[in-house]
C-alpha cells in the first residue's frame, strides 16, 4: 500500500468513527427518557464494548495477542484508565451540569491538546497548515453548536474544568495510541484499554446500576448497540484509522463528529437548522480536509512491513 493511501484509508476508518460517534446523542437521549443513569449507560457501553472484542478474538483463537510486555501495559493501562474511563465520566458529568452544545465545545478543545502534546511528545511538526486546519475546525464548531462568545459560557470554573478535562482525556489517546499502534494489533490495544476502562466505570456506576433492571426490550437493543456499534467497532475503526495517520491529524478529522451530531439533532430532535451553523459544518470538514495537505512532497521510500501491512 502506498503512503498516500494509506492516508487515505487512514482518514476514512477515523472519519466514519466520527460519523458513527455523532449519532450517539440520539440514543443516549432515548436511553435517559428511560430513566438509565448516566453512569450506568456508560459503564454498560464499555464492558459490553470490551466483552464483544474479547469474544471476538476468543472465537478466531487470537487471544495470544493479548500478551503484552511489561512496557506496552504499564501504556496500555494508563491509556485505558485516563480515555476510557476518565473521558466518560468527565464529558457525561458535564453534559449532565450544563447545556449539550456548551460541553460538546468544551469537549472539542481536544485538537488544541493533541497538537500540542503531539508535538512534545511525539515530535509531530506544527506546520501553518496544520495551525489553519485547527483554526477553520475550532470556529466551525463554535458556529455548530452556537456558541460565539465566552459570555454564553455561564458555566461554574469547575463545570469548565470537567468539560476541558474531558477534552484532555479525549485527545490523550490519539498521542498515547500513536506509538502502540507501531508494535500492537489495533484490536489488541482496543480490548485492554475498554477492558480496563470498563473496570474503572463499573466501580463508579455500582450505586446506579439499578436504574438497569425492569426496562423493556428495546431499551435493552439500545444499550447493546451503544456497547457493540457506538463503543467496540468506533474504538476499532479509530485505533485501525490511526495505525495510519499522525496523532494529530487523527484528532482533526474526528471532529467531524459534532457536524453528524447536528444533523442528528435537526432531522431526529427538530433542531433548528441556521445559516451559522451550515457555515459551521463546511468549515469543520474543510478544516479536516486541510489537514491532510503536505507543504512538500514526501520522499519515495520503500515502506517497512509495519507500514505495508494489511489491517488484521
Amino acid at each position: 500500500m502506498r503512503k498516500w493511501d494509506g492516508r487515505l484509508l487512514g482518514a476514512f476508518l477515523v472519519a466514519l468513527a466520527a460519523i458513527i460517534w455523532g449519532t450517539l446523542g440520539l440514543v443516549a437521549k432515548f436511553l435517559y427518557a428511560e430513566g438509565v443513569a448516566f453512569e450506568a449507560v456508560v459503564a454498560t457501553r464499555a464492558l459490553g464494548a470490551f466483552l464483544v472484542i474479547f469474544s471476538v478474538l476468543a472465537v478466531r483463537r487470537r487471544l495470544g495477542t493479548l500478551r503484552v510486555g511489561a512496557r506496552d501495559l504499564a501504556s496500555l493501562v494508563p491509556l485505558g484508565i485516563v480515555s476510557i474511563g476518565c473521558f466518560y465520566l468527565l464529558y457525561f458529568y458535564t453534559v449532565q451540569e450544563t447545556e449539550v452544545g456548551t460541553a460538546a465545545v468544551l469537549l472539542y478543545s481536544s485538537p488544541a491538546f493533541v497538537v500540542v502534546l503531539a508535538r512534545v511528545f511525539l515530535k509531530e511538526a506544527l506546520s501553518v497548515v496544520r495551525l489553519a486546519a485547527l483554526t477553520m475546525t475550532a470556529v466551525g464548531i463554535l458556529l455548530v453548536v452556537g456558541v460565539t462568545s465566552p459570555s454564553e459560557l455561564s458555566v461554574s470554573p469547575f463545570v469548565v474544568l470537567t468539560g476541558l478535562g474531558a477534552g484532555l482525556s479525549y485527545g490523550l489517546y490519539s498521542v498515547v495510541g500513536k506509538p502502540l499502534t507501531a508494535r500492537l494489533p489495533s484490536s489488541t490495544i482496543t480490548c485492554y484499554i475498554l477492558g480496563v476502562g470498563a473496570a474503572v466505570l463499573v466501580v463508579f456506576a455500582l450505586p446506579k446500576l439499578g436504574t438497569l433492571a425492569g426496562l423493556t426490550g428495546w431499551v435493552y437493543l439500545l444499550l447493546a448497540a451503544s456497547a457493540v456499534v457506538h463503543t467496540a467497532l468506533t474504538y476499532a475503526l479509530y485505533t485501525a484509522g490511526l495505525k495510519l495517520l499522525e496523532a494529530g491529524q487523527a484528532a482533526i478529522i474526528a471532529m467531524v463528529e459534532p457536524v453528524v451530531a447536528g444533523a442528528v439533532g435537526v432531522f431526529f430532535l427538530s433542531e433548528e437548522l441556521t445559516v451559522t451553523k451550515v457555515a459551521g459544518a463546511v468549515l469543520v470538514v474543510g478544516g479536516a480536509a486541510v489537514a491532510q495537505i503536505r507543504l512538500s512532497k514526501p520522499r519515495r521510500s520503500r515502506l517497512s512491513s509495519d507500514e505495508g501491512a494489511s489491517l488484521r
